[in-house]
């Protein structure tokens, strides 16, 4: 038996999606042994029926009956695409199909939440499922999700080296990693707070003149990305305005989360987001219920909370920079899928 993973190639270089995909295939590569099944980002729809039929044969070429196939989830390829590949491995005799849920493009838009229940009946196919969070898992199975076995990812993992040398140092400063033109993250141009100072990475915008509002630059690296926030210091903030975006991160994986933990410095996070209970146990940051109320916790912290915060965040975050989570949730779902 042989355990294989898809993999996209072809998206941009600084793609959260490609990043996610990418770091989850070089783990199982090298940590598990998994063997990988490369996807390149194209339009399907240029594709004839044979065209593509001959296309996810070369991909698969490498299953084998009884065989395991990790399939990351989407592909961004169209569902036409996704639905032909696991078409496709269904001749396999004994093969097991593990579905890896990234994001659901259903639920991550308002407009395309009428395509919920055909992703669910895709989903459906799977013999287990890796899902963000208990809630989620909930939320589908309410919604006609019927896969019995599911293992819960909890958090990405965030896999780049840092400098040591670099103390994050108490500053009452909030750090955003986020492009503040997406209607999502509005809340950074309407930034109207004396007394704790926004730092955002990306470069200089003449929309923050008279606003306690300065910029780390934009990167297009992770561990440049990294280096400034761990140079920064104060917290790292996960957020958004828009209600409709509030409410799936109530049930996704957040990849910037893991990015300012990985940098070493305490997160801020909305009560609402899954993993907030991890967040206030491990004394990993701030949960609050607002901005007002996160600015105000900034304002009034002092060295010795904030150091204590770090030092959670020293201990935690080696979970995340050596794919930890991505290493027991692969080894979780194999085991289930063939132990339980």
């Amino acid at each position: 038996m042989k355990v294989h993973i898809t993999n996209i190639y072809g998206h941009s270089s600084v793609s959260t999606a490609l990043k996610a995909q990418n770091r989850t295939a070089d783990i199982a590569r090298k940590v598990l042994n998994f063997n990988e099944l490369g996807i390149y980002s194209y339009n399907v729809n240029a594709d004839s029926t044979e065209m593509l039929s001959k296309r996810l044969d070369g991909i698969i070429a490498s299953v084998g009956h009884g065989d395991i196939v990790v399939f990351q989830y989407p592909t961004w390829n169209d569902i036409k695409f996704d639905k032909g590949l696991i078409s496709s491995l269904s001749h396999y005799r004994g093969l097991k199909k593990i579905f890896f849920i990234h994001d659901i493009l259903s639920l991550m838009f308002e407009s395309n939440r009428c395509y919920l229940k055909e992703h669910i009946d895709f989903f459906n196919q799977a013999d287990l499922i890796i899902l963000s969070s208990q809630r989620m898992a909930d939320f589908l199975h309410n919604e006609g999700l019927t896969v019995k076995k599911v293992v819960i990812q909890k958090m990405w993992d965030f896999p780049v080296t840092i400098d040591q040398t670099i103390a994050p140092k108490f500053r009452k400063v909030i750090n955003f990693a986020g492009n503040p033109d997406l209607p999502k993250f509005e809340f950074v141009k309407d930034w109207n707070y004396d007394e704790v100072e926004l730092r955002v990475t990306v470069d200089k915008g003449d929309w923050a003149q008279g606003k306690n509002i300065s910029f780390l630059g934009w990167f297009n690296n992770d561990i440049s990305l990294l280096t400034a926030l761990r140079k920064s210091g104060g917290f790292g903030l996960v957020w958004t305005n828009d209600s409709y975006c509030k409410e799936y991160m109530k049930m996704n994986a957040n990849y910037k989360f893991s990015a300012y933990l990985a940098a070493g410095i305490p997160v801020i996070v909305s009560n609402d987001i899954a993993e907030r209970d991890t967040v206030v146990r491990k004394n990993l940051g701030l949960a609050v219920d607002s901005l007002d109320e996160a600015v105000s916790k900034v304002a009034n912290m002092n060295e010795r909370l904030y150091q204590d915060m770090v030092a959670g965040v020293q201990v935690f975050s080696n979970l995340i920079r050596e794919g930890y989570f991505t290493r027991k949730c692969l080894t979780d779902a194999v085991f289930k899928l063939l132990y339980d």
